[in-house]
């Protein structure tokens, strides 16, 4: 998704700043923890479907403070993988988030008391009308802003290319894929 690292830091920025007033002290910031759960690749440069990022010296690896940390889950990359002993439970959890079958989501509820529940609970609102109707509702919200943001990324990426800006710029700055960039070209 363009722009997604701009959105979950202005986010998570605004998590921060939000809980202080002009004289109020910083002691007051409490730890904020961000999970980013994704049906689209998100970090291109590993093939890792769990990443924990947080605020810390590059080059010693030093951690300046642990009151902020952004984790990311890749439910595309955590499909590729088998298992994961060291996590078990998390990819038990991405499984659950991609769940397309009631027998699926019956599987992974034999895994722990907490999927048990979740599963349920998520049975429980897809049988109610009401429930799923707005559920519904916000998953197309979601899906005709994508669709609206993908639409101005793909104009803004057109004019670079009209502009005479190269393919290699134009996905640095439009985060699309080369071959989406090249598919422009052809089209113009």
């Amino acid at each position: 998704m363009p722009f997604m690292e701009s959105r979950i830091l202005f986010y998570v920025s605004k998590l921060i700043t939000e809980q202080i007033g002009e004289s109020d002290q910083y002691e007051k910031i409490k730890r904020v923890i961000s999970i980013i759960i994704t049906g689209h690749p998100l970090i291109k440069q590993s093939e890792k479907y769990h990443h924990h990022f947080g605020l810390y010296d590059i080059e010693s690896g030093v951690l300046l403070t642990d009151a902020l940390e952004i984790h990311t889950l890749e439910v595309p990359k955590a499909r590729k993988v088998n298992e994961d002993s060291e996590r078990a439970d998390l990819l038990n959890w991405m499984r659950f988030f991609d769940a397309k079958t009631e027998e699926e989501l019956n599987m992974l509820a034999q895994k722990s008391p907490a999927m048990k529940r979740a599963t349920l609970r998520l049975l429980e609102l897809s049988a109610d009308e009401k429930a799923r109707q707005l559920y519904e509702a916000r998953l197309k919200e979601q899906r005709d802003n994508y669709a609206r943001e993908k639409g101005i990324i793909l104009n803004v990426a057109k004019n670079l290319l009209n502009a005479g800006d190269s393919v290699d710029k134009t996905v640095s700055v439009t985060g699309l894929t080369r071959e989406e960039v090249e598919g422009l070209q052809i089209t113009n």
